[in-house]
């Protein structure tokens, strides 16, 4: 037999339950979750400046690095007769002149030859890894490996002065391979045996 409620219990059951509901709900509202803390995320730090040498178009006559001299008392046709490249660059941990840097010393030797009053000072130069001991004497052999060259050509060893700076004549600071090539070089710098009068 089925169960039948009859209509006012029912109505004095939901009666009863009606404030306990409001009381519950009542409590719901007033529990509020602890406020969350904000913490500000730090701000990206600013990349830290680096000193990088932007390469010209043309290679400058005299960009040679802070230590590096410059032609001097040379005179304006001289000036104008130097030779395209006056820089020999090297592999990683070489002294040998590859063949480009051999045409780049015989245009430099016939330039010699052309100007008999003129000396030449080459500069040998490393990247910023390894030991100062160990780029100076390997900026030193750069500088004999192209003055070598320099007397198969015809120019007297009397002309030619050599110095290393090993890798405190940096042309670039960063830190990658195109950079370290730029730095292992030897520079081609002029000057007039004598100065010119005035």
């Amino acid at each position: 037999m089925p169960l039948i409620l009859n209509r006012p219990s029912m109505l004095k059951s939901l009666w009863l339950l009606f404030p306990a509901s409001l009381l519950l709900a009542g409590c719901a509202q007033e529990v509020s979750p602890s406020p969350v803390a904000r913490v500000q995320a730090p701000a990206p730090m600013a990349p830290l400046p680096t000193r990088s040498y932007q390469a010209p178009k043309v290679e400058s006559k005299n960009i040679n690095g802070p230590l590096g001299g410059s032609n001097r008392y040379l005179s304006d046709a001289e000036l104008a007769a130097l030779p395209t490249h006056l820089r020999v660059h090297f592999a990683t941990n070489s002294s040998q002149v590859n063949g480009h840097g051999r045409h780049i010393a015989l245009d430099n030797a016939r330039f010699l030859l052309k100007f008999p009053h003129v000396d030449v000072r080459l500069e040998g130069n490393c990247d910023q890894r390894g030991t100062q001991e160990y780029n100076l004497a390997l900026g030193n052999r750069r500088a004999e490996a192209v003055a070598r060259l320099l007397e198969a050509d015809g120019v007297s060893a009397r002309r030619i002065q050599m110095v290393s700076f090993g890798k405190d004549n940096l042309l670039c600071y960063a830190n990658d391979p195109q950079c370290w090539q730029r730095n292992r070089r030897v520079d081609f710098v002029y000057h007039a045996v004598l100065a010119p009068q005035h």
